[in-house]
């Protein structure tokens, strides 16, 4: 550090030099998300200007050369007028207006706190100008066409009248705005590229939340896809269909500045509400589906008279989705799953909760229906809450876990950020006690093969300690009023990778199955999927799924190659990496069966029906076939003839 400080330690960037030095403040990470930021902020402009019903169609293309995009609207193109603005020092300077549109910060139409904009902010198209190499804008305005072109962020050709350009696969717009740009790569980090299927979530999404736009988007090979407007009504239409349930009453729909929601007071099995920030899905949630559920809680506590329910109650059977428009989100991992950005909260809490209170003034028997139905959801409990001598047994094992529980060691961890891991064996146990990261991460070593529980009589379940030290490792049942709460956002099986493991996961789905089914409606239940080779090469760790893999990311076939056969092989610096870093390792999420049928097919997956797992994986033998013709044939899964040869992949969606 300079033991001195003068004048040249002060340094000012101008134009979009700033945008370009300190980049992460405006899009992010500078990866591949923030590559799809970049692009998601000109697509955004084509939606604000729908919005204001100033255009109808929008289209996205990736170029053929692979290294620059097309943006294009039929809106009512920018300004070209020049007027005075205002610089620092208060004095006057004459300025295009298309120039200050697409080349000043903090400048802009949508200051105007009336607006419903995506940018508030006059920042948005201008990081994509400041990231790029090229970018150039074309406008139809005064029924000509006009130019601006930047190369590094730095006007290239001033404002003129200039012909557009031929879009690959598009042609030659009659009118609006077309926007051409290609990302410096050097200002991102090596590797990156756009995913494409952020792009079409942002689509698909944008159709419901921008009625009566058509939105287009061209590939690299020029196939196109186009994602018709529909709106927000018709979004809960379809997704009670696909979840086959029926409404209570009318929908809660509200559309804002900063966010979007749409509810469904429906039937359907557990809380269905599907989270998005700008458009992408957020798998885990996050702060603006936690503010609107809060929303929600507070808004109906003039309704709740002596009910008793809790926030958990009132989300089962909800259909719909929240989604926030923010600048530069804050994600807890880079596959973007929660949304853990604090000013998600504030924009989305105090508009929806008032939204509510206007909702339910115009439908108070609704009100009093979604209260009363929340307060019959919290009568029910848990299969094990109804045998007391289960209740006994797990409470027993509560206070003998140390041996084999490692607790987290951070009292202030919240819960939905708390992790369990289930580890076969006490050798793997001793090894991920040792890996994992205490502050917000459990593990809970079983020894042996759970009992399967899903053909076992109660008294036999009463019987096996395991079963009960795994419902007190999670903390199922040790209150009563919240039997179905336990104190962990992810309950995760580490079982070993081999078929042994497969089982002992199967065996668990099924204990989970049966005694916390809501853990599968809340997304809390994972396996992890793990490599099954390993290789150390000069001070490096490779995992693959297999030899070729290795040798292939070491670049050598001089390389020795070790075999995963079970977790206590592995030292905790090798197994940390693959089970326990959240940027490095791979989660299986498993979700419920939709269709009563699936649940049957499930059930009868893990549950002792041997022949029904051996015929999906195509090994059933005419013995086993006739043994088991008569009952086989009750189950739903041979109504419809499943074949020997829809073998893994038939049992993996199963799954």
């Amino acid at each position: 550090m300079s033991k001195t400080y003068s004048g040249k330690d002060i340094q000012r960037y101008a134009g979009l030099a700033g945008v370009r030095k300190r980049s992460s403040v405006y899009i992010g990470p500078n990866d591949s998300s923030g590559l799809w930021t970049i692009l998601r902020e000109v697509g955004d402009n084509v939606l604000d200007i729908t919005t204001k019903g100033w255009n109808k169609k929008g289209h996205i293309v990736i170029d053929p050369n692979k290294k620059g995009y097309w943006v294009i609207d039929e809106g009512p193109g920018f300004p070209v007028e020049v007027k005075k603005f205002e610089d620092e020092q208060g004095r006057s300077e004459k300025l295009n207006t298309f120039y200050v549109a697409t080349g000043l910060t903090h400048a802009g139409s949508n200051f105007n706190s009336d607006l419903i904009s995506r940018g508030v902010n006059g920042v948005g198209i201008k990081c994509t100008n400041a990231m790029s190499k090229v970018f150039s804008v074309w406008t139809f305005r005064d029924s000509s066409w006009y130019a601006i072109h930047y190369r590094d962020a730095k006007v290239h050709k001033q404002v003129s009248k200039e012909k557009p350009p031929k879009i690959p696969g598009v042609g030659i717009p009659k009118k609006g705005t077309i926007v051409y740009f290609e990302p410096d790569m050097s200002l991102f980090l090596k590797g990156s590229k756009l995913e494409v299927q952020d792009l079409v979530q942002w689509a698909t999404i944008s159709s419901y939340l921008v009625p009566k736009i058509e939105l287009k988007f061209t590939n690299v090979k020029g196939k196109t896809k186009t994602f018709v407007g529909k709106g927000l009504e018709e979004y809960l239409a379809e997704r009670s269909e696909e979840l086959k349930a029926s409404s209570t009453g009318k929908p809660f729909i509200y559309r804002g500045d900063f966010v979007d929601v749409a509810i469904s007071f429906a039937s359907a099995e557990g809380n269905n509400i599907r989270s998005y920030t700008n458009g992408l899905f957020n798998s885990s949630n996050g702060e603006h589906f936690d503010a609107v559920m809060e929303a929600l809680v507070k808004s109906l506590k003039p309704f709740k008279g002596k009910l008793e329910y809790t926030p958990k109650d009132l989300q089962d059977g909800l259909i719909g989705l929240v989604n926030v428009k923010l600048a530069a989100p804050l994600f807890d991992t880079q596959t973007k799953q929660k949304l853990i950005d604090k000013r998600a909260h504030d924009l989305c809490f105090d508009p929806v909760f008032k939204a509510f209170e206007e909702f339910w003034k115009k439908n108070k028997t609704l009100a009093t229906e979604i209260s009363k139905r929340a307060s019959l959801l919290r009568k029910r409990t848990a299969d094990f809450m109804a045998d007391k001598k289960l209740i006994k047994n797990v409470k027993n094992a509560s206070k003998g876990m140390s041996d084999k529980f490692a607790d987290v060691n951070n009292s202030k961890t919240p819960v939905d950020q708390r992790e369990l891991y289930i580890v076969e064996g006490d050798s793997a146990g001793g090894t991920a006690k040792k890996a994992r990261d205490k502050s917000y991460q459990a593990t809970f070593a079983i020894r042996g093969k759970p009992l399967n529980v899903l053909d076992a009589t109660m008294d036999k379940i009463n019987n096996n300690k395991e079963v009960s030290g795994i419902l007190a490792g999670i903390g199922v049942g040790s209150d009563s009023k919240n039997a179905g709460n336990i104190r962990f956002g992810k309950v995760i099986f580490l079982a070993d990778p081999d078929v042994d493991g497969y089982h002992i996961n199967c065996l668990l789905l099924g204990l989970f199955w049966k005694f916390t089914p809501h853990l599968f409606d809340e997304g809390k239940i994972y396996m992890l999927k793990s490599p099954e080779y390993l290789a150390e090469y000069k001070g490096k760790i490779y995992y693959g799924m297999n030899v070729e893999e290795i040798q292939k990311q070491v670049g050598s076939s001089k390389v020795d190659i070790q075999h995963i056969k079970g977790w206590g092989e592995l030292t905790p610096d090798q197994m940390a990496p693959i089970a326990f870093d959240k940027g490095a390792r791979q989660l299986i999420k498993i979700l419920p069966p939709k269709t009563a049928d699936g649940k049957l097919r499930f059930e009868a997956l893990l549950s002792g029906k041997g022949n029904y797992r051996k015929e999906l994986l195509g090994i059933v033998n005419d013995e086993d076939e006739a043994k088991s013709k008569t009952s086989a044939s009750k189950t739903p899964a041979n109504k419809n003839k499943v074949a020997k040869k829809k073998s893994s992949r038939t049992t993996k969606k199963a799954a």
